[in-house]
């Protein structure tokens, strides 16, 4: 069987950043996809080093954390909902701060609590691959980076195969992991319907991984957080396994009150010791 393409979409520059989010702790496999765009010219400023704390319609990091204000609500019932569930689905409208939530909220509140191992992934077009690059750190922790994508190729087409299913894979992480929990985030999930396009691989892959989860308790170590576009969600309702979990475990995100925005605007500037113009915020 050929190995399909596995690249993402070339109108995204990738950059391998595994932000620390606390002393030896990474969000293994995180890529911050940054649109290519040309910098522009920036004003001259008194202080030319003092950074900008706004992302504009990039998404906030966990390094970004202590700018990220406006989703506390949010944030504690992501945190909650990781006590008691292993899928937890974040949908909403496109650009409402469902990876922002996830990677700058959650991440860094649950790094403060200790025993956390974190994982990340995109589905792209060949989504087997791209979640193996995810659990390849945590399922073969001695390899190097290229013995790494060696080893993801490899167990993703075994896994296309049948040869092996992802719970197999999550038995072993837990096995190297026995007194950690784990997190895997699957960003931006809607992309298992936007650009894989193999039908029998798309839901081979939905039922594999939503199965994990779905009343086992030998699985209860890991949990899984995955962000999607509510306008996809037709397409979820569409696969059974998947709509049942859907029904009863989603966690919708709002857009934020005129409070919230005012933190937004106001508190990522203040902690850079500027002060906003009176009656500017409001407007």
């Amino acid at each position: 069987m050929s190995e399909p393409n596995s690249q993402y979409n070339p109108q995204f520059s990738e950059q391998v950043t595994n932000p620390v989010v606390g002393e030896g702790n990474v969000i293994y496999n995180y890529y911050y996809y940054r649109q290519e765009t040309q910098p522009s010219k920036q004003p001259e400023t008194d202080d030319e080093s003092l950074p900008c704390p706004y992302k504009g319609l990039f998404h906030f990091e966990p390094e970004d954390a202590e700018f990220f204000f406006g989703r506390d609500l949010f944030i504690e019932e992501l945190y909650r909902a990781t006590n008691t569930r292993n899928l937890i689905p974040v949908l909403g409208a496109s650009g409402s701060g469902k990876s922002s939530v996830v990677l700058a909220g959650l991440v860094p509140k649950l790094q403060q609590q200790g025993q956390w191992q974190f994982t990340h992934f995109r589905p792209s077009n060949d989504p087997f691959y791209a979640i193996c690059l995810a659990l390849i750190p945590l399922y073969a922790p001695s390899l190097n980076q290229t013995e790494r994508i060696s080893q993801a190729r490899e167990l993703a087409s075994r896994l296309r195969q049948g040869k092996i299913v992802l719970s197999d894979v999550i038995k072993q992480i837990q096995h190297h992991h026995p007194n950690e929990k784990i997190l895997l985030i699957a960003d931006q999930f809607e992309e298992i319907y936007t650009l894989c396009w193999d039908a029998d691989i798309r839901r081979d892959f939905v039922n594999q991984l939503i199965s994990i989860f779905q009343n086992d308790q030998s699985f209860s170590q890991v949990v899984l957080v995955l962000t999607m576009r509510a306008d996809f969600l037709d397409n979820a309702l569409s696969d059974p396994l998947f709509a049942d979990q859907l029904r009863t475990a989603d966690l919708k995100i709002r857009s934020m009150n005129r409070e919230e925005l005012s933190e937004v605007i106001e508190k990522p500037a203040n902690k850079l010791g500027v002060t906003l113009e009176q009656g500017l915020v409001e407007r």
